[in-house]
């Protein structure tokens, strides 16, 4: 499985979306996608699907053109706001996708549903804005493409229902291997997910590379404007704030011994995320 975007930009009239960017999905692996609103997630998504089409660059999809490959729409599935034939009732559209995706599990979608109570005699347009997601969700989790990809999947949900879907998106990989994009606000919830990270802003990318490299990379010194002053002059500090007379920096890169004056600390994946999307040079 080889998904490639290459020097892919895609504009809207004036408005760039997504801007060049150039990265590759290529084995099993959970990948958090993450940005502010408007920083081009989605619409990176719907090109991958085949939604649109970028205005410039290529997407291919094992060494062969994404757009209109009919083989390749039925290896990539994305999960994401807009309704899927609103006026099915929820068990006829699960017919539908046994008839379009060839490993989709109906049996298990119609468990999943059972787990989440969602009413599968109802319409899509008769649910609430999180049985409409659970919905998504379960038919995600049932279609078995090689590339899954989830565009803030658990959008008004509750806890339970949240907890649940991340209990079974970690079953189902573990059982199904497969590349899955997942987008999402959430990042505190999915921090422990996600084996790779790809964070953009303004339809850029600014990271990409493994969770475990990345939070090793972010940390914290904290203590006096001077001290710490001192001991970030040549590293690349991402974010700092002054509260009185001490000052907390966070940088990306090796730490280094301090003196017992400063204190170092781990950042988390969303403190990194906050840090990053503000900073003018995140690496």
């Amino acid at each position: 499985m080889n998904l490639n975007c290459k020097n892919i930009t895609k504009q809207f009239g004036k408005q760039i979306a997504v801007d060049n960017i150039s990265f590759s999905l290529n084995e099993p692996k959970i990948y958090g996608l993450l940005g502010r609103n408007g920083a081009g997630k989605t619409t990176l998504l719907r090109m991958i699907a085949n939604y649109i089409r970028p205005t410039q660059g290529e997407i291919t999809f094992e060494q062969k053109p994404l757009w209109e490959n009919e083989e390749a729409q039925r290896q990539i599935f994305l999960a994401t706001e807009t309704s899927f034939f609103p006026n099915l009732k929820i068990k006829e559209l699960f017919n539908w996708f046994e008839q379009s995706f060839p490993n989709f599990d109906k049996q298990q979608c119609l468990n999943y549903a059972n787990q989440f109570e969602l009413d599968i005699n109802k319409t899509t347009a008769k649910l609430s804005t999180g049985y409409r997601s659970v919905m998504r969700v379960v038919l995600a989790l049932s279609v078995h493409t090689p590339i899954l990809m989830l565009d803030e999947p658990t959008l008004g949900m509750d806890a339970f229902h949240r907890e649940l879907f991340y209990k079974l998106l970690i079953q189902n990989y573990a059982e199904s291997p497969s590349c899955i994009l997942l987008s999402t606000h959430l990042i505190s919830e999915v921090e422990g997910l996600l084996e790779n990270v790809i964070i953009m802003d303004h339809g850029k990318i600014l990271v990409n590379q493994s969770a475990e490299e990345l939070l090793r990379r972010g940390y914290c010194v904290s203590g006096k404007i001077s001290d710490v002053d001192e001991y970030c002059s040549g590293k690349n500090v991402i974010g700092s704030n002054v509260v009185g007379g001490l000052k907390t920096s966070a940088i990306l890169g090796e730490r280094q011994n301090c003196s017992s004056s400063l204190e170092l600390s781990s950042l988390s994946l969303q403190q990194l995320f906050v840090q990053l999307v503000g900073s003018e040079n995140p690496l």
